[in-house]
């Protein structure tokens, strides 16, 4: 049996436990409470999962990924970037953030983006706005107090043009004879351009210049190999030793543009084929045939870019240097050299 003393304390007991902290609180307060603990929870939830909901802006992460054709495409001149940004803990996306683009360490354009309820944000710039030369471009973005960087080399700068004359061949082996270019034929040169600083093989550049067409007085002899096709010692010791027939002036957009004979006849470039990195000029002989005739002809490039601080003047030159034209025979042969 308990004693007395013994009743007494598990009853002094029992009225501690009923004057605990929640003892004095109503029934409607504990459900004040809950509810504003509640609503806590749910602003926290809210903050963290939309972005355009929280206590303050800002961000939390930041990317920035510049195009992976940039610079690559033939006739692009927007540079192009895409931004994915995410909420900062307990806070909501910033909207608009920076951008900049530098060039061996100097800063050439800045400008603002915006990001969408999704993080997401994209923008361009025209490349007359910032290119300088041939090399590498850092993009600096920041949002939110949060930064990120990426970089990308951009070559449109060439320094040199070479001209294949694709119809002619100036190699004689034991096999295969050369045969002239008749009057009356298109002569195509595929125009490829390269610099000396680039990290590409070819440059799909910008430019403006002329083509010069030189014409040498001289019969056709199938038996001249490449120490005679491309050597101007043999042709009077410079393609300008001979006489100019026509001057043909470019303007080239990097995949295409056009290109107009002195008698003004404008005509398009053909179209970058695919595959290759090269611009079709299609030389018609009856615009400067009848000047001199059949013989040995060149055609000397110089050109400038239109992009870019260098104004210097470039040069260029058809390959094979020399190329023969003359009314063919049904043989393939000159015809008197008429």
């Amino acid at each position: 049996m308990q004693s007395a003393d013994e009743e007494w304390e598990d009853e002094e007991w029992d009225d501690e436990d009923d004057s605990s902290f929640f003892s004095g609180i109503s029934v409607a307060s504990r459900m004040k409470a809950g509810g504003v603990t509640a609503l806590v929870v749910l602003l926290l939830l809210c903050s963290m999962i939309f972005t355009n909901f929280g206590f303050y802006s800002g961000a939390g992460s930041l990317s920035v990924l510049i195009d992976v054709n940039e610079g690559k495409d033939p006739g692009d001149r927007s540079f192009n970037a895409n931004i994915l940004a995410t909420s900062p803990t307990f806070g909501m996306l910033a909207k608009e953030g920076d951008f900049s683009i530098h060039f061996s360490g100097a800063k050439q354009t800045s400008g603002k983006f915006e990001i969408n309820g999704e993080g997401r944000g994209s923008f361009d710039v025209d490349y007359e706005d910032f290119f300088v030369s041939n090399g590498i471009y850092v993009l600096k973005t920041e949002l939110g107090g949060q930064e990120s960087v990426d970089n990308v080399v951009i070559d449109r700068i060439a320094d040199n043009l070479q001209a294949e004359v694709v119809s002619f061949d100036g190699v004689t082996d034991n096999s295969e004879a050369v045969y002239p270019i008749d009057k009356d034929s298109i002569i195509n040169l595929n125009m490829q351009f390269t610099s000396s600083d680039s990290t590409v093989n070819f440059v799909n550049p910008w430019v403006t210049g002329t083509a010069k067409v030189y014409h040498h007085d001289q019969p056709f002899n199938e038996n001249q190999g490449e120490d005679y096709w491309d050597d101007d010692a043999e042709h009077g010791g410079s393609a300008e030793q001979g006489n100019l027939v026509d001057t043909i002036t470019l303007d080239i957009d990097s995949s295409g543009g056009t290109y107009t004979y002195s008698s003004g006849e404008s005509v398009n470039f053909d179209e970058i084929q695919v595959g290759q990195v090269s611009l079709s000029l299609r030389l018609d002989p009856s615009q400067f045939y009848s000047e001199e005739g059949s013989g040995d002809y060149t055609v000397v490039f110089d050109f400038t870019n239109d992009f870019g601080s260098d104004t210097s003047s470039f040069d260029g030159r058809t390959y094979w240097a020399w190329f023969h034209v003359c009314e063919t025979k049904s043989n393939g042969k000159c015809d008197g050299n008429a």
